[in-house]
């Protein structure tokens, strides 16, 4: 079987390869350590508006070993990225990179310095 993804990218994320399919956006979050957090995380997520909830669960994939969530979106439509980062960092967690394959055809790379104080 020969799986061809048109419109993805490929990113390595914490030692894992993650491919980004078009409108997808993928979230370096730190501070996930068991499944209880994940699910909170994947609900809070998933009541984002425009978020394609026929993908993963709910339009979310949480990843706890390698610190990340994948967010789905619906084709054409565009989460609100400044309401996903306010709801993780609200949560407690803290985001260090945004990845976003808008177009599918480049990957846009949004870093955050993390404060320590």
């Amino acid at each position: 079987v020969l799986l061809v993804f048109i419109n993805a990218q490929i990113i390595e994320l914490n030692n894992k390869k993650v491919t980004i399919l078009k409108d997808e956006v993928v979230i370096e979050v730190r501070g996930l350590v068991c499944s209880f957090c994940a699910v909170g995380l994947q609900g809070g997520l998933s009541s984002l508006h425009n978020v394609d909830k026929e993908k993963y669960n709910n339009g979310v994939l949480v990843d706890i070993e390698h610190h990340f969530a994948v967010i789905a979106e619906i084709s054409g439509k565009d989460i609100n990225i400044d309401e996903a980062l306010t709801m993780i960092t609200k949560s407690g967690y803290e985001v260090f990179t945004v990845y976003t394959n808008r177009s599918g055809e480049k990957v846009e790379v949004r870093n955050f310095e993390v404060n320590n104080n």
